[in-house]
């Protein structure tokens, strides 16, 4: 699979920008006296060394720049692969750290950083409430008669918990307003799901599946109302990036528009902040442009008209990487799923000129190949046996377009494995452009059409097409026997 990922782990991302407050973050760690301990941050799973110190025989260090300030986020202090507390690097970067590595939560103690004394302690309430409702749940399983007085006990009881962790944590946002604490915290609260229960009558058909239904398409609309998308500290974190893969893959409907529209939507609300509106384009573009189901590459097409090609708003690209990006939109933009494939006007291997929009059938296989190409060897061939042969007493054709010029190899390959009933042609003076208005860059690829010379199908493999094809005719009466799941395209 190609990548499009450009300039996301530099220029700002990774590093703060220069100011000669710069930071300085002491240390006194028990029990390490000469050892290194690492300050360290968050991107997609990863951690990122940015600096380095070195602890004297009283366990003493400092991690120290004069002219650069660390990036916004959350940093973790890795004093062995086992304990790595975690710290919030906001605006004031100069403060003292001192713990004991045996046990860093309890024994940790800031001194110089009140947003950082503040994470420490929600940290710590955090754990003791989730160690609460461990044991809230523990209990709930061993009851014998979980009749619906007991439920409602247990229930309340973790209700209570979701609303103690809301308060505190709207107490932060109030008593640290625009900090990064403040931001990551929020970001940590799910929506507030109302119970839909009263809205859906009694004796409503499928009525708990209708609550559900409302239940989620609240969750989903409110999915982003904890997220401060013009502060690009969340990047810097352990859980942005899992909240955005668990978005995209789980609440956004599979249809291009809907993935697009939802990309739009996030990305726009971090304009103001530059850093996280180029990481969200990035991920947005990546994300449309390796999505495995076929059809989805309509939101990278537009993702990439809307943005990429409009002058001046990729900044941070340079000629060569922004070409890269746009000339894969103007390969995809006229074969998407749904449009009328392009008409190709092209001699025959006999001669005669034939037309694609002339080709009557009810569906038309659009078939690019080369004698010479390995894949082709075992695609051409097995397209004529297992799809051509089947089908074509149904109406089917192939229109099959040599992309080579050597036209002694095209007569042997069509000899060989007998593809006479194929509408054999070539553009040996390549003038239909065909290797872009179809993304022909490599061989073999394949195209169903249907009558119309709609495009219904691209990038499949022949064992797909042949049961996407079957579901179709099945569709018109006949009988072909299906596999268990419908077909979807090669990743």
């Amino acid at each position: 699979m190609k990548k499009l990922f450009f300039g996301l782990l530099c220029g700002g991302l990774l590093t703060g920008h220069v100011c000669a407050q710069g930071y300085e973050i002491k240390l006194h760690v028990k029990k390490m006296a000469g050892q290194e301990v690492i300050l360290a941050h968050y991107l997609e799973g990863n951690v990122y060394a940015v600096d380095t110190a070195r602890l004297d025989a009283a366990g003493t260090g400092v991690f120290k720049k004069e002219n650069r300030k660390l990036a916004r986020g959350m940093y973790l202090i890795r004093f062995s692969p086992s304990n790595y507390p975690d710290l919030i690097i906001g605006d004031d970067q100069h403060f003292t750290v001192t713990t004991d590595t045996l046990d860093y939560l309890n024994t940790m103690k800031i001194e110089g950083s009140p947003e950082n004394a503040a994470f420490l302690e929600f940290q710590q309430f955090m754990v003791n409430l989730n160690q609460k409702m461990l044991q809230a749940r523990e209990a709930f399983e061993k009851e014998t008669d979980k009749n619906e007085a007991v439920r409602e006990k247990y229930n309340a009881i973790f209700e209570n918990a979701d609303r103690e962790v809301r308060t505190y944590i709207d107490g932060i946002g109030r008593k640290f307003p625009g900090s990064s604490l403040a931001t990551f915290t929020n970001f940590t609260l799910s929506p507030d799901v109302p119970d839909f229960s009263a809205e859906v009558p009694e004796g409503t058909e499928d009525r708990e599946m209708e609550i559900r239904r409302k239940a989620f398409f609240y969750a989903k609309d409110h999915f982003w109302d904890h997220t401060n998308f013009t502060d690009s500290m969340l990047i810097r974190t352990p859980i942005f990036k899992k909240k955005l893969d668990d978005y995209f893959a789980n609440w956004v409907i599979v249809h291009p528009d809907s993935l697009y529209q939802s990309c739009v939507q996030i990305i726009e609300k971090a304009r103001p902040d530059k850093t996280m509106f180029r990481y969200l384009l990035n991920y947005c573009i990546n994300a449309s442009f390796e999505h495995k189901i076929m059809g989805m590459d309509e939101a990278f097409v537009k993702l990439g008209q809307r943005y990429f090609m409009k002058k001046g708003e990729i900044y941070w690209l340079d000629e060569e990487a922004l070409k890269k990006i746009t000339d894969e939109v103007i390969k995809r933009q006229y074969n998407l799923i749904g449009q009328k494939g392009l008409d190709l006007q092209l001699p025959t291997l006999e001669g005669h000129w034939t037309s694609l929009y002339e080709t009557q059938a009810p569906y038309t296989l659009l078939l690019f190949w080369e004698p010479n190409c390995g894949h082709c060897k075992k695609t051409v061939p097995s397209v004529k046996k297992e799809i051509y042969d089947v089908f074509a007493p149904l109406g089917l054709k192939v229109f099959a377009v040599m992309t080579q010029t050597d036209k002694k190899d095209w007569e042997e390959f069509v000899e060989k494995y007998e593809l006479f009933d194929f509408i054999n042609t070539w553009d040996p003076n390549r003038q239909s452009n065909y290797w872009t208005i179809y993304n022909v860059f490599t061989t073999p690829v394949i195209y169903l059409l249907d009558k119309d010379k709609k495009i219904i199908a691209k990038n499949l493999t022949t064992e797909q097409i042949v049961d996407l094809l079957k579901r179709e005719y099945n569709k018109q009466g006949h009988n072909f026997e299906l596999s268990k799941e419908p077909p979807t395209p090669e990743p």
